[in-house]
């Protein structure tokens, strides 16, 4: 799926080290072939739709979507549109509506944003990541959030990183109930 790392020029992200590594490998094509890299960016899936079980996104929900066309096209949309934006760069916060993030880009996302959303797409829980958990995963707006951090140490220097690894066969209702296929390390 597409992130933040992997977003539109106008939505830069730092610390970003991947330019700095194919020069360092390339030499002076380096740049060249980067700019060859960030053109895959925009065929990379903005979301991930398991009916009547799941979302999953890089970041958080945008604000004003009101279908799996707003998910499915944000990229075609910005950036006229904030979708692709807050898909992105988004995290939840244990309140009601819509804040700035202190991130710069994005918004913070209360429970009544993701219980919106849900509701409109039909499925009961929110899979993200974007944002560091000290036990590599987290559990946010009354379980209706699971955030799921894959990388551990620095420069985030939290203990723990996550993943997901679960049957789709299996129904939930609840992000507790997925506690036990999360793989922790």
């Amino acid at each position: 799926m597409r992130g933040n790392h992997e977003g539109p020029p106008d939505l830069p992200v730092y610390p970003h080290d991947l330019p700095a590594q194919y020069r360092a490998r390339f030499g002076e094509s380096g740049s060249e072939a980067y700019k060859i890299t960030t053109k895959i960016f925009d065929y990379l899936l903005n979301a991930v739709f398991i009916q009547d079980r799941c979302l999953l996104v890089h970041g958080g929900l945008p604000e004003k979507a009101l279908s799996l066309e707003d998910f499915a096209y944000a990229h075609e949309m910005h950036p006229k549109e904030s979708f692709l934006e807050e898909i992105l760069w988004s995290d939840p916060y244990e309140g009601e509506g819509v804040y700035p993030s202190p991130r710069g880009a994005g918004k913070l996302f209360g429970w009544n944003i993701t219980e919106r959303i849900l509701d409109a797409l039909n499925v009961k829980i929110l899979i993200r990541g974007h944002e560091p958990c000290d036990e590599g995963f987290k559990i946010n707006h009354f379980g209706k959030v699971l955030t799921l951090f894959s990388r551990r140490g620095p420069p985030y220097f939290n203990s723990y990183a996550a993943y997901l690894h679960v049957d789709l066969s299996e129904k939930f209702d609840v992000a507790g109930q997925l506690s036990s296929f999360i793989r922790q390390f």
